[in-house]
């Protein structure tokens, strides 16, 4: 079976649930059972209880689902403590520097690629023996870095950016970019466009595979015509506010009917 990093690097289209405040086992086998890809962590507004992380991320590793995470800080520990419960994917919020990029890329590989320290035995390896020489090698080819472009300034910086070797995904973060240049929400306004598509050129050009979020059809299929092939998608709360409203609706139409 294909990893994540595999199948993108393949050209695949990948679609993830997000997780931001219930880290249950329902909530794996629901992304499970509805068909997702992989499991994205809200990790920076989210208030998570490490040790139901660690379980949580280990539970959706059990079921064959990969976890990407965002860092709350660009900080070494934090970055360690995430690929030590299994999580594969760190993803950088504010990405804004090359500097930013070249320091992450650093925490999340083994030498002589980076300098991340050696921790066998915990999630990431299911808490079992491993060949050490092997799984170093593994994980320097699984493991993937996301720059998350979503201030004017490493829109600015874009390039500069991605020259950094050892990018793997560039990602986008709609709602705080547009709210950065003043159009807060105006997703569809030309300008905006423009940015976030000069931002994938770049990444185009570099060979690095872009990510942005899609809630529907329209925008999936919007930004698959673009070339996107990693996609961050709604979170728990959004599938529960949907379902429910649309539960209510179809009750009041009933009683509506019922009533005259």
């Amino acid at each position: 079976m294909k990893t994540l990093k595999q199948r993108l690097d393949d050209g695949d289209i990948v679609f993830g649930a997000t997780v931001c405040e219930h880290l249950r086992p329902s909530v794996v086998k629901a992304y499970v059972n509805a068909g997702f890809d992989f499991i994205f962590l809200e990790n920076e507004h989210a208030s998570f209880d490490p040790s139901r992380l660690a379980d949580f991320v280990l539970c959706a590793r059990d079921h064959g689902l990969t976890v990407v995470s965002k860092l709350g800080e660009l900080s070494r520990a934090d970055t360690a403590r995430l690929l030590e419960m299994g999580v594969m994917g760190i993803q950088l919020p504010r990405t804004e520097t090359a500097d930013d990029m070249r320091t992450l890329i650093d925490y999340i590989k083994f030498p002589p690629v980076g300098s991340r320290a050696s921790a066998t035995g915990y999630g990431n390896s299911y808490y079992g023996k491993v060949d050490k020489a092997d799984w170093y090698d593994e994980m320097n080819a699984e493991t993937f870095s996301i720059a998350h472009f979503e201030t004017r300034p490493g829109a600015e910086n874009a390039e500069a950016v991605m020259a950094v070797d050892g990018i793997d995904i560039c990602f986008i973060g709609s709602s705080d970019l547009s709210l950065s240049y003043g159009i807060p929400g105006q997703y569809q306004d030309p300008g905006f466009l423009e940015t976030v598509n000069g931002i994938f050129d770049i990444a185009a050009r570099r060979n690095i595979i872009r990510g942005i979020v899609a809630s529907d059809y329209d925008g999936a299929r919007y930004w698959i015509d673009k070339g996107v092939q990693y996609f961050e998608c709604n979170n728990e709360l959004d599938f529960i506010r949907a379902g429910a409203a649309k539960a209510v609706e179809d009750l009041h139409r009933a009683r509506e009917a019922a009533t005259g």
